[in-house]
């Protein structure tokens, strides 16, 4: 494969100047920490594209998201936690009308306030009850994916009972895109190729960006056939794994293709590649987060830390080939790309209070990162926080370590934490016999040592700022009703799709903003 990066080269095309980058955010559903292949263990060799792109660019080591894939996805496309619509307790299902308030400007509005020409293309899951949910009422020039949840199958395009693809605002029925020889994310990779042919040949050299939401890993397991006949695959003897690897090896292909198109067209000088996953990988599917503690789910820092990096011209010679493990979260993604999108000038709206911080001259020096205090959720009275290098979780279900090597057919490798007896039943009580895990995760990134019962007024410190948002969360159970009408639409169309009126969703929304619950834990 050729070396993907060329010599350094400038963006600014003069002093007085800014040429804008474009921008491709990629990212993977249900990725596990371990999951590529520069970090060795079982995976190693199964992601050569992406290997390069992360040791040409900067790997970031403390990327965090969400506990599944509606809330991941909502914070990187809002700049806001997930609590604040309400969509912190899980994934949306296909017959809720759960999502990102109508009335949120997402990094997709933004980045066509400036001048930006836009693309998502994959999977969306923040929304889909209403036609103003969708990706191209939400400031996407253009959409080819599936809005619903993340099950649908790669291969037959069905969610369940019925197919959940579209194209634009329109069902996609053509009977090649709907073949089960056709997998989805050859689709995917053909619609945003075609995206950048487009921009050259219409727009030129003005800026595009692409959310490249990819399907793969995530259940339904599948693979092709050459994908598990070829190493490292071939040598798994767990099957789970084995097909996960294979749909690891996908989502590099995937970001060969659109490397080559960026080459082909002339955007390679000047296009940034962030990647990403939403939430930990679970290890019961085949991802893993080893050597990490916990799986999707939670929030150890298996469940949330992102295996992530960032590729670009704009990065320096000083600090490609480096490693920032400087705290980020999905939320900082909207200011850090829309500064550089403005070249440090985006102002956000003044209806839009934003949880993200700009981080982009933290990465691109080796900088210390702005983000002291990272909230990582919070359901009713239970949470974690970040504050500087401390990790406070609050009522959780204990997990431990999961280790690919040593799976097989009938384990996952599970490996019992040492607070196992003490608290594995951990839950909120409304007696405030609450349980407290308290870790130093610049020392024990692991979490083998839990700390709180050895440092009180840390875990006090911490629970204070924790109840700051606790009292704030919209309640999560908002909307979660699963509604009848969402299948008695699809059974008349065939498909999964908007169900629920404008008026009615939005006055949902706005019972739901406005009646928020004061739900606040006392230490």
């Amino acid at each position: 494969m050729m070396k993907l990066i060329a010599a350094s080269a400038l963006v600014a095309s003069s002093v007085d100047a800014y040429t804008p980058p474009n921008i491709v955010f990629f990212l993977a559903d249900d990725i596990g920490w371990s999951d590529f292949g520069y970090f060795g263990y079982d995976m190693a060799g199964g992601t050569p594209t992406i290997d390069t792109l992360a040791s040409e660019g900067v790997k970031l080591y403390a990327v965090y998201g969400g506990t599944s894939c509606s809330p991941g996805r909502a914070s990187f496309l809002s700049g806001r936690y997930p609590m604040r619509f309400g969509m912190q307790g899980g994934a949306i299902g296909t017959q809720q009308k759960k999502g990102i308030f109508v009335n949120e400007s997402l990094i997709s509005n933004e980045m066509k306030s400036v001048g930006y020409h836009t693309l998502a293309v994959g999977k969306w899951h923040v929304g889909h009850s209403s036609w103003s949910q969708t990706p191209t009422f939400r400031g996407f020039d253009y959409f080819y994916g599936f809005m619903c949840n993340g099950q649908m199958d790669p291969l037959t395009k069905m969610n369940g009972n019925y197919l959940d693809l579209y194209n634009d605002g329109e069902r996609v029925t053509d009977e090649t895109s709907l073949s089960e020889d056709t997998r989805s994310s050859w689709l995917f990779e053909a619609k945003a190729e075609d995206f950048i042919a487009n921009n050259r040949a219409n727009y030129g050299d003005e800026p595009f960006f692409i959310y490249y939401a990819l399907q793969d890993p995530h259940t339904p397991l599948s693979s092709p056939e050459y994908f598990l006949e070829s190493e490292p695959c071939a040598d798994m003897s767990d099957s789970s794994r084995k097909t996960y690897c294979g749909m690891m090896r996908c989502i590099d292909a995937s970001v060969e293709g659109l490397m080559a198109a960026l080459s082909a067209y002339g955007y390679y000088a000047n296009t940034l590649i962030f990647f990403a996953g939403d939430n930990g990988g679970a290890p019961k599917n085949g991802g893993y987060n080893w050597p990490l503690r916990g799986s999707k789910g939670t929030l150890f820092e298996g469940g949330i830390r992102q295996a992530s990096f960032v590729w670009g011209t704009m990065l320096s010679d000083n600090v490609r080939g480096t490693v920032y493990d400087g705290a980020i979260h999905l939320v900082d993604m909207m200011p850090t790309l829309m500064g550089l999108a403005t070249g440090g000038h985006w102002v956000p709206p003044e209806t839009k209070s934003l949880d993200g911080m700009d981080v982009w001259s933290a990465i691109s020096t080796g900088g210390t990162s702005p983000r002291n205090v990272t909230l990582l959720n919070c359901v009713d009275s239970s949470g974690g926080l970040r504050m500087g290098d401390w990790s406070l979780l609050v009522n959780q279900k204990d997990d431990g370590w999961y280790n690919p090597m040593a799976s097989s057919a009938t384990s996952v490798g599970y490996i019992e934490s040492p607070e196992a007896e003490r608290k594995k039943m951990a839950v909120s009580t409304s007696s405030g016999d609450d349980y407290y895990w308290l870790y130093d995760v610049s020392t024990d990134p692991y979490q083998y040592n839990d700390l709180a019962e050895s440092y009180p007024e840390v875990v006090e410190e911490m629970m204070a700022l924790l109840n700051v948002y606790i009292a704030q969360q919209v309640d999560s159970s908002y909307n979660s009703d699963k509604e009848d009408a969402a299948n008695t639409q699809a059974a008349s169309t065939g498909y999964w799709g908007p169900w629920v009126s404008e008026e009615k969703l939005q006055g949902a929304q706005k019972s739901a903003q406005t009646n928020k619950g004061n739900l606040v834990t006392e230490y």
